[in-house]
């Protein structure tokens, strides 16, 4: 099967929190592949094209990301989602741990 994606990935595992107006709840859910485009939630459930508010703290890092998601794809018990608003600064920081850890 041919390799479609555009950003390197890394595998992590960190706890998702979602949203909705601005409110945040922690989830059972775990971030387990990453990368400056999107993500693999482990545990997450939605429909294909839902928005998704998400946050999340990379392994090194003491503050949350915060980005806007839309969901691709659903597999073996996850979703699939694209990141839609990645602010610079959490793309740089998202950028560093790719590479440091890829």
């Amino acid at each position: 099967m041919e390799e479609n994606r555009v950003h390197r990935r890394v595998s992590t595992h960190t706890e998702v929190w979602r949203g909705e107006d601005g409110i945040f709840a922690r989830s059972n859910e775990r971030l387990s592949d990453l990368s400056l485009g999107g993500a693999f939630i482990q545990g997450a459930g939605s429909s294909i094209g839902s928005i998704l508010n998400l946050r999340f703290r990379l392994p090194d890092g003491p503050d949350f990301i915060t980005v806007t998601a839309i969901a691709r794809h659903t597999r073996g018990g996850g979703l699939g989602v694209e990141f839609l608003d990645l602010s610079p600064d959490n793309r740089e920081r998202l950028a560093t741990f790719v590479d440091t850890n890829s």
